[in-house]
């Protein structure tokens, strides 16, 4: 398999996994991962101190949290906005996952 991740012309769906993590720029703590679709929608997925996340600590990894807080932009870097405000709160990995595939 290639490192883009396609054999024999399938390409895996995007996914939880496919983001790309690091410290947050600005909350001490914090980290955010990063998801660009094919189609230009961008996920981007926060957790730590301040942030609609679970636990509330201080974390290094994704896999120091249980849910996280996600923002969803169109091509434009615009908010795609949900029923709650500009941002879920609290989404486990399958609620990410759900989201990716409504937007892919």
């Amino acid at each position: 398999m290639s490192r883009l991740g396609v054999r024999n012309g399938f390409t895996r769906p995007k996914s939880f996994k496919s983001l790309k993590w690091n410290k947050h720029k600005i909350i001490d703590g914090a980290i955010q991962g990063k998801l660009t679709l094919n189609n230009g929608i961008e996920f981007s997925v926060v957790a730590g101190p301040t942030m609609y996340s679970l636990p509330k600590d201080a974390g290094n990894s994704p896999d120091d949290f249980d849910k996280f807080e996600v923002a969803i932009f169109d091509q434009e870097g615009k908010f795609i906005s949900s029923k709650e405000g500009d941002v879920l709160g609290w989404q486990s990995r399958e609620d990410i996952n759900k989201l990716i595939q409504i937007h892919a």
